[in-house]
């Protein structure tokens, strides 16, 4: 399994966290694979040049086959991917950079279900697919996704100080207090609302409830040695009741559940909060 993570070059960076290429190299006898994907607090612009997955989601016991270009919005739900083999591309947004490149406050996103990106970017996405199909390196399939970025750039929507307080929520795996995102927002609290809901498709106690989830659940996918009192007490939970009522909420199953799926799984995407 191919799991590399890329840093964009200098000129992308405001808006783009990372690219990331995932896909089997060798052993095609390995079947596609099913796994879990939790609900983490990033947008991303996915490609799928090869072949398309399968996708279920279990909130609604719906199944359905991806486009080959998706933009995923706000995600509250665990979903199963049946993943093919041969290569997905993923472009990782920063935090907020959706809206800034869109100018679509991500509320007005179907929340969980995917957007066909062919829809925003029109015809631009099969003729990437094309390219990236005939690649013949990894290098190449990157600057294909470059290019088509750098075109993106200008213009983007403004900076707004709310921007900033996203990338500590993250950085801090969502402990911060409300009192603190206040304060460094600089805005009123009916303000702060909506700048959440524009940027993040919902409110600031939920994006800090969802960031410290994805904080345990990553904790437990790449250390499964550690406890999970331990993972609750290192991701700021009151104890492990309050951790196991937020994995019911955003996966559906108990802790106990989800660690018998990553024993299945053939590989790890290692999960992080950005990178």
């Amino acid at each position: 399994m191919l799991c590399k993570i890329i840093q964009p070059q200098q000129a992308l960076r405001e808006f783009v966290n990372h690219i990331a290429l995932f896909g089997i190299t060798e052993d095609t006898a390995i079947e596609d694979c099913q796994m879990s994907c939790p609900p983490l607090p990033e947008n991303n612009l996915f490609f799928y040049p090869f072949a398309r997955p399968e996708v279920t989601y279990l909130t609604q016991n719906k199944k359905e086959l991806l486009p080959s270009g998706i933009l995923n919005g706000p995600q509250v739900n665990r979903v199963q991917i049946t993943m093919p083999h041969n290569f997905t591309i993923k472009v990782g947004f920063q935090p907020g950079c959706l809206y800034r490149l869109l100018g679509v406050p991500l509320n007005e996103f179907t929340m969980d279900l995917a957007l066909d990106s062919a829809y925003v970017f029109d015809k631009e996405i099969p003729f990437i697919n094309e390219q990236l199909h005939e690649a013949t390196s990894h290098a190449q399939m990157v600057e294909i996704i470059e290019t088509f970025l750098l075109k993106k750039l200008h213009p983007l929507h403004d900076k707004s100080p709310i921007d900033a307080v996203l990338y500590k929520i993250i950085a801090t795996g969502g402990l911060m207090t409300m009192d603190n995102i206040k304060a460094q927002s600089g805005v009123s609290v009916r303000q702060l609302e909506r700048l959440f809901q524009q940027r993040t498709g919902m409110s600031p106690k939920f994006f800090v409830r969802l960031t410290r989830f994805a904080k345990a659940w990553i904790l437990k996918e790449n250390n499964p040695q550690l406890r999970w009192t331990s993972i609750a007490y290192t991701c700021g939970y009151y104890d492990q009741m309050h951790l196991i009522r937020d994995f019911k909420e955003f996966a559906g199953v108990s802790p106990s559940v989800i660690v018998e799926e990553f024993k299945k799984w053939p590989f790890s995407f290692h999960h992080q909060l950005f990178y």
